[in-house]
């Protein structure tokens, strides 16, 4: 049988979290975007009711802010999967129940007045198959995002750690990892709305099986930022590092990207980053464009449409010393119906092309991945929901023994205490 193996920090499904740690997903000064469109980073089989981050959040709330706040919940859901290990030779399906409760504590404000701050929250999810109960499993998702607030002057640190377990389109099977993420900055105020910005971090994936290369990255970063209005801010980017991968030689990477964040009415938001990266390697070098945005609009009240797109470059943990240029779009609409049905439908395609960066094993392979993911939720109260979820996957890759083609439906209850 063959082991879990790790993909990358998907904080697993959940209406919940969505809500109860919704102020450290919000992008703020000093962090860049990063995509939440499904992809292999975000978990392309996220089967949540309202999708962590899904587009930009349009929130009515918005300047309502209590000095601190605790919030907990828990959100329980059965599937039928029809492929739960992501394979091409061995699609065995199973019916995957998941209980996932939720802490989130936060104290002070990040964005206004001055101060110390502090949001964090954990969630375990408790997975287990009913027909292959040696998968069955605890995966743990921790964030947090505290730091201090001048005049002039703001210090944080943000980070996030995972011990997870699903399947994941490079490995093509279920793949225990532990992935970490962590940065701290400082900004100045130079003027009254000119800032700069310094600091530096560290990214890695650790998997428990030998036959998956670890990864490593870290990073120092400088940015200028200019607020042209309270609609519209735009920011300077430069990133330099190195890039570890086991069994592979280090990469040196630059990357220069610009950023616009915008909002020209009400209705439409557009968080756009966009750039180039360079990259050194054994086998020489190469230059790539990445891209990380979200476009969001609201035409009416309960009717919501969002965009995500991303470009960006990854290792491979299935094959060392590869990496793969990974590009992806979905498309989603939420509505409202009535006023306790609501409905979402997402749909998207990715292609993640493989190169040798150091070695000399063959390369070429190219995934094409397709999605459908409609769901349906009633809520009772404000506090407590169900629905239905349905969601169809494929992977046509050109390499053989990998791609998947994956069935899964089931239901969903979310209650917030």
């Amino acid at each position: 049988m063959s082991r879990r193996t790790p993909q990358t920090p998907r904080v697993l499904p959940s209406l919940l979290v969505a809500n109860l740690a919704a102020g450290l997903v919000a992008s703020a000064p000093g962090e860049e975007v990063h995509s939440t469109a499904p992809g292999r980073l975000s978990g392309e089989v996220d089967s949540a009711i309202v999708p962590r981050g899904s587009g930009y959040r349009f929130d009515p709330q918005a300047g309502e802010v209590r000095e601190q706040e605790l919030q907990m919940g828990v959100n329980v859901s059965a599937a039928y999967e029809s492929n739960i290990y992501l394979s091409a030779r061995r699609p065995e399906s199973d019916t995957v129940i998941r209980v996932s409760p939720a802490i989130a504590y936060r104290r002070g404000d990040k964005n206004t007045g001055e101060g110390g701050y502090l949001q964090v929250a954990y969630k375990p999810t408790g997975v287990a198959y009913l027909d292959h109960s040696d998968n069955d499993r605890v995966d743990q998702v921790a964030e947090w995002d505290l730091g201090w607030r001048g005049k002039k002057t703001q210090i944080s640190w943000q980070g996030s750690v995972g011990q997870l377990g699903d399947a994941t389109a490079d490995t093509g099977t279920l793949t225990d990892r532990t992935e970490l993420s962590t940065a701290v900055r400082i900004a100045w105020s130079v003027r009254e709305k000119v800032s700069v910005e310094a600091g530096g971090g560290y990214e890695s994936i650790s998997y428990d099986s030998s036959r998956f290369a670890d990864s490593s990255h870290t990073f120092g970063e400088v940015a200028l930022r200019y607020t042209h209005s309270p609609k519209t801010r735009l920011g300077l980017i430069y990133r330099g590092g190195n890039f570890e991968v086991d069994g592979a030689g280090k990469q040196t990477v630059h990357r220069v990207t610009g950023r616009l964040e915008w909002m020209p009415t009400q209705k439409v938001a557009v968080d756009l980053e966009l750039g180039g990266e360079h990259r050194s390697f054994d086998n020489g070098s190469d230059t790539n464009p990445v891209l990380e945005g979200r476009v969001g609009w609201m035409p009416r009240e309960g009717t919501e449409f969002y965009l995500n797109g991303y470009r960006r470059e990854q290792a491979s943990a299935y094959t060392p010393g590869q990496n793969y240029s990974q590009t992806g779009v979905a498309l989603g609409i939420a509505q409202r119906l009535g006023e306790k049905w609501s409905a979402r439908l997402e749909a998207g395609a990715e292609r993640a092309s493989y190169t040798q960066v150091s070695g000399t094993a063959p390369a070429g392979r190219v995934d094409n991945i397709h999605f459908i993911r409609p769901a349906l939720e009633y809520r009772f109260t404000d506090d407590f929901s169900m629905g239905l979820f349905y969601r169809y996957s494929e992977n046509s890759s050109n390499r053989p023994g990998l791609g998947y083609d994956s069935h899964t439906a089931g239901v969903e209850m979310g209650y917030r205490f």
